[in-house]
């Protein structure tokens, strides 16, 4: 079958900004009832941070309960941001800052009204280590979980995304700073603790920044390594023991870099994967589509010079969306691709 990506209507500045602004002060999230849920208008809830607010990923468990994390800044400390819709309103609900001047949150992933993790990291003063983070709702408060801190405060360790399937099951990505590299960071839950998992590191700089589970036993991990003088993609493949590498399109070739930023997981048969390709004289959309057997390029429009996915969600293998931007000229835009 033949898939082709759409471009969809570019996003409005207001849904633009769900992903990078502050929300309503509030004491909590209260889900309102099935008769008084509505739909959100659009209406953007204040910032809590005086000099800087940023949300970085998304979760929605229902129309009513939906999840949002990033971070915020005051004076000189950088704070976690989460955010809950209930609803009727945005409303920020109070969640820990360990760091004493940098704390972030990059990803948040939701599986049931008393079961969310959100991940990042943080750390003290500029130039220091930085740890990984790893929050957790139980239906009321936000509370740190003790996680793995690779090579201790020799290197800077953040994570960059969280997928979850159950109560005992959770995967959480990103990368460990050395002194002589980068090295991906894999890190599961298993109902009790957090644990560092061995994961592939092909080249000298291995990064993860995107990952998604459809059960215990098929997750995808999405980022780059570099290999010579350029950065290629990077896919794993959870079996939910090992992480393997598994071949992956590089569109850009191997004289260009070639990034992935995100992954959405369908089934055992049906992924996609978005990110990034140098041209030689700008930038062009990745997007990659697993079919049970091999990943492959699908064609995906680049309408500006300058191009590129940062998101994916979908709820099959044929409705599939892509976010990102586009600029030729001017102000970089909001971009929105729809498949299929």
């Amino acid at each position: 079958m033949h898939t082709r990506w759409l471009a969809g209507r570019t996003f409005t500045a207001v849904g633009g900004l769900l992903v990078m602004a502050g929300v309503f002060a509030g004491t909590g999230p209260a889900v309102a009832s099935a008769a008084n849920c509505q739909a959100w208008t659009g209406a953007q809830p204040p910032s809590p941070g005086t000099l800087e607010n940023a949300l970085s990923s998304v979760a929605v468990l229902s129309p009513c309960d939906v999840w949002a994390v990033g971070l915020d800044l005051s004076g000189g400390a950088y704070q976690t941001l989460i955010e809950h819709w209930n609803g009727t309103a945005w409303q920020t609900v109070p969640s820990p800052s360990p760091g004493s001047s940098f704390n972030e949150l990059n990803g948040v992933r939701v599986v049931s009204a008393s079961d969310a993790w959100a991940v990042g990291a943080y750390g003290d003063g500029n130039g220091t280590h930085r740890q990984t983070l790893v929050l957790h709702w139980n239906g009321a408060t936000w509370t740190q979980v003790a996680s793995p801190d690779p090579g201790g405060s020799g290197n800077d360790n953040y994570l960059f995304a969280v997928a979850a399937t159950s109560h005992s099951d959770a995967l959480a990505v990103g990368e460990i700073v050395t002194s002589t590299g980068i090295q991906t960071l894999a890190l599961h839950w298993n109902g009790t603790r957090w644990a560092q998992v061995v994961s592939p590191n092909p080249g000298t700089l291995s990064e993860l920044f995107g990952v998604g589970a459809t059960s215990a036993s098929n997750a995808w991990a999405v980022g780059e390594v570099t290999t010579g003088t350029t950065e290629q993609t990077l896919v794993l493949h959870w079996n939910g023991h090992t992480w393997a590498r598994v071949t992956s399109p590089n569109p850009g070739g191997q004289a260009h870099d070639n990034t992935l930023d995100a992954v959405a997981v369908t089934s055992i048969s049906s992924a996609w994967a978005v990110g990034t390709y140098e041209t030689g004289t700008g930038q062009s959309n990745i997007v990659l589509h697993w079919n049970g057997r091999t990943w492959a390029h699908v064609n995906s429009p680049s309408p500006g010079t300058q191009n590129g996915l940062f998101g994916v969600a979908a709820t099959s293998a044929s409705n599939v969306w892509a976010v990102g931007y586009f600029q030729t000229s001017g102000p970089e835009q909001t971009l929105a691709l729809h498949c299929c």
